[in-house]
């Protein structure tokens, strides 16, 4: 999920919490605080601590609430985790090391073991680096090693990795999908769910083209996908995290403000996002004014 920001590069509490029970009321199955989409990268471990416990305490218990660790090292990671296991979350997000990125197995599984050793929280490891993607076999070697890790995010925009993933782990791991204008076919394939900007930005949508995947009503599903994929080819650049916020903005729900220096986009990136949206019939009625009122604010 998103985390608001106010002018003042400060987490509005009172946003978050009220993204979170939106998020809820969609039926979303659970929320990470804290990662890629929410601008997790640089905050503080009082930070994700406190966006974790605002988000918890929103959601009631109802659904699980896990923290995104994004880390250059094992003790910044530590700190991180144990701040949002004091807070409340129920598991963890982990990338690998941020900074500098590996694929050594002897290096992650260092970095893994550390940080479940330390923090005693089940962990998904994020496989988003598209220069570090982790293979099967190191995948393997990770989850045989360290009974922490539940599950793996596959991103990168690699769906040939998704799909092998799916195969090897199916019944043994679950495997979530991260692939964003490509929902429709991870879901067909049979991902055990989503942790994406596509859910993040239009959540209740995609609950609804997983049950009709489920339900094996792939006219609708694939209705769904046609309508939300443009739009997250609009969303899916270097500042992903401003222009989602300005999409969300656009169909009819505040989202605070992007944290500097990342402000929100302008020209033609705005014009694209806002097209998508209109062609996918997903723009609220008097939203641009309302986003440009926000921006000249800003």
């Amino acid at each position: 999920m998103i985390t608001p920001f106010g002018g003042d590069g400060r987490i509005d509490g009172k946003a978050l919490a009220s993204e979170a029970v939106f998020l809820k009321t969609c039926g979303v199955h659970g929320v990470v605080v804290a990662g890629s989409m929410g601008e997790g990268a640089g905050m503080s471990p009082d930070e994700v601590g406190m966006a974790v416990r605002t988000v918890v305490e929103a959601v009631g218990g109802s659904i699980p609430v896990l923290a995104g660790i994004i880390a250059d090292t094992s003790l910044e990671a530590a700190r991180l985790g144990n701040s949002a296991r004091a807070a409340g979350a129920s598991g963890l997000q982990v990338p690998p090391p941020n900074f500098v990125a590996s694929t050594d197995v002897r290096v992650l599984s260092a970095y893994y073991r550390s940080i479940t050793e330390s923090v005693g929280l089940p962990l998904i490891i994020y496989n988003v680096i598209p220069w570090a993607q982790l293979a099967i076999e190191s995948l393997h070697q990770l989850v045989s090693d360290i009974p922490g890790i539940t599950g793996v995010k596959q991103s990168g925009r690699n769906m040939h990795a998704l799909s092998a993933l799916l195969a090897f782990f199916r019944g043994k791991l679950r495997v979530y999908s991260a692939i964003d204008d490509l929902m429709f076919p991870s879901f067909v394939l049979g991902a055990d769910g989503t942790i994406s900007g596509t859910a993040c930005v239009f959540p209740a949508e995609t609950v609804r083209m997983r049950e009709a995947v489920e339900a094996g009503d792939f006219i609708t599903a694939r209705n769904i996908h046609d309508r939300l994929a443009p739009v997250w080819r609009t969303i899916d650049y270097a500042d992903f995290p401003s222009r989602a916020k300005y999409a969300i903005t656009l169909t009819g729900r505040p989202a605070g403000q992007p944290r500097l220096p990342f402000r929100w986009p302008d020209g033609e990136a705005a014009q694209s996002i806002e097209g998508a949206l209109r062609r996918g019939d997903l723009l609220a009625s008097a939203a641009t004014v309302a986003v440009s009122e926000h921006a000249e604010c800003d």
